[in-house]
């Protein structure tokens, strides 16, 4: 018995669309706690910043699924594309160090101090956000515009 990729892209576009969701939702818990009404410290802690990036990894990796399911079959990805693709992945590195940089002695609040998302961080966080949503919208792919007859 054989299945028809085409009836199983929309079943996968779900599912990621979902996984994006979530992603967005852990995104949510790990920065923002209290809309939840679980904010207990002042201070950010290795669990808050660590559902914090897989959120943001979700969001970002089925993102990029989405966008490879709703590429045309066949077409090749160009250059563009994966310079946005890098670019993304440059961004979430970033983010990464942004967040943990306190947590693992290179911020402005060493340790044993309480960590914080300091200025620094938090510009590096946005940064590495804006590049991500650059990166993405390079990875979009475009469609070739129609010539007009005799052209």
């Amino acid at each position: 018995m054989t299945t028809n990729p085409h009836t199983l892209r929309p079943r996968w576009l779900t599912f990621f669309l979902i996984l994006d969701f979530v992603g967005l939702g852990l995104f949510l818990l790990g920065m923002q706690p209290w809309i939840f009404g679980l904010d207990r410290s002042p201070v950010i802690g290795y669990l808050q910043v660590v559902v914090f990036l897989f959120g943001l990894g979700f969001v970002v990796l089925s993102s990029f699924t989405i966008e490879k399911l709703l590429r045309p079959a066949g077409q090749p990805v160009t250059i563009r594309e994966d310079v946005g693709a890098r670019l993304s992945a440059t961004g979430y590195v970033l983010v990464a160090v942004s967040c943990t940089a306190d947590l693992i002695g290179l911020g402005s609040h060493p340790l044993p101090g309480s960590p914080h998302l300091g200025t620094l961080q938090s510009i590096g966080l946005i940064f590495g956000a804006a590049m991500i949503v650059v990166g993405l919208t390079m990875y979009h792919p475009r469609t070739p515009k129609p010539r007009a007859p005799g052209s």
